[in-house]
């Protein structure tokens, strides 16, 4: 038998809730037993009409032992807390937390839970677009709570690409506007503005338990790409992150899942109701958002190209015009949009004319990084 559970999302709500001028303390991350770095973020709640989060800076975040070890956390800004941590699975962890104003707080000492690795990732074309799926089992059955996390990157291409460029002199009459090359020797597309990346985080509770079933098998949908998406324009990564949970951490997750499908987000939801196993030394009456838990996490990734999906049909609604490559027409007809390429030129080689087009639709950097992932093929 095989576990299938469904992942919860966000909607918006309206709750009456009063939330306190400083927020409260929502600690979310993983103490990763194993290899890799162990990351925790920060940050606080504002007014519920705002829905935003401020990240909590300056803090001094350290993991403690209950052997009497402690490891420092080094401050990444923004509010993340990370680094990469030796620890004994024999030894119980707790998060140690003192922010900018000395308000501290801890989580409960937990013992390290082991998780087995990622079997395989699949998918499936689903209603027109993917749906993606993480298998996993535990042949001891010594895990029976996971929690799945992912991150989406992927490859897009500008609509136009770009050989050409405004340059603009200054005269006492005004600016002169012309078109030229961008590169002089050989003419060639601007690839820095034509191939970019983008990445993106799971933002929904992905948790699933084997405790009832016969065998501790898993099976799990984590992520739909919609028909048609820009995700899968031209090729698209996952990579999924596994973590073994406690108990009680899954039952804690479980109510949060609960809050979210019904309530819209984490943040809606009285905060009593998702009390975790961390608390205020400063103030124990302070309630605070989160679940530490201590475990060993295990990824894998794999790559779809648009060319398995046959008849993905992504299109960019981007329109170019053609335009003299006057100073006159492009103060007319030019400024704000960005030229492609050019449309007419002299037997010389000058641009007598060229097409332009809205700038999303030429430079990708607009919508993403043109620094390529150091994983990427």
């Amino acid at each position: 038998m095989m576990l299938l559970v469904a992942a919860g999302c966000k909607e918006k709500y309206d709750a009456p809730v009063v939330s306190p001028d400083t927020g409260y303390l929502v600690v979310e991350g993983n103490i990763n037993s194993g290899n890799g770095t162990t990351l925790i973020k920060l940050s606080r709640t504002t007014k519920l009409d705002d829905r935003s989060l401020i990240p909590e800076q300056g803090a001094l975040v350290k993991v403690e032992g209950n052997d009497n070890n402690s490891f420092d956390l080094i401050d990444n800004s923004f509010g993340q807390y990370g680094a990469d941590l030796v620890l004994n699975p024999a030894v119980k962890y707790r998060l140690n937390i003192t922010t900018s104003t000395g308000r501290k707080y801890l989580s409960d000492f937990t013992a390290v839970t082991n998780s087995p690795p990622i079997d395989s990732i699949s998918w499936k074309r689903d209603n027109g677009g993917v749906q993606v799926y993480v298998n996993s089992h535990d042949p001891s059955n010594n895990t029976k709570y996971y929690q799945w996390q992912y991150v989406e990157t992927w490859e897009f291409h500008s609509a136009y690409p770009t050989s050409i460029k405004y340059k603009t002199t200054d005269f006492s009459s005004g600016p002169f506007y012309e078109v030229v090359y961008r590169d002089s020797t050989n003419f060639g597309s601007d690839l820095s503005l034509y191939t970019c990346w983008q990445t993106e985080t799971s933002s929904t509770i992905n948790i699933g338990s084997t405790v009832n079933l016969s065998s501790a098998v898993v099976f799990l949908p984590v992520s739909y790409i919609p028909p048609a998406s820009w995700k899968l324009s031209f090729l698209y990564s996952i990579e999924i992150q596994q973590y073994g949970l406690s108990k009680e951490g899954y039952e804690f997750l479980e109510k949060m899942k609960r809050n979210t499908e019904a309530n819209g987000s984490i943040f809606d939801a009285q905060p009593s109701e998702l009390i975790g196993n961390i608390h205020s030394v400063s103030n124990p009456n302070e309630p605070v958002i989160g679940f530490i838990n201590v475990s060993q996490v295990h990824t894998k990734r794999i790559f779809i190209s648009n060319s398995e999906v046959p008849g993905w049909n992504y299109t960019e609604s981007c329109q170019s015009v053609k335009i003299d490559n006057k100073s006159d027409s492009i103060k007319a007809y030019g400024i704000g949009l960005l030229p492609t390429f050019t449309a007419e030129t002299s037997p010389l080689g000058g641009i007598v004319s060229f097409y332009a087009a809205q700038p999303i639709c030429v430079d990708c950097t607009l919508r993403g990084t043109n620094i390529k992932p150091s994983f990427w093929p």
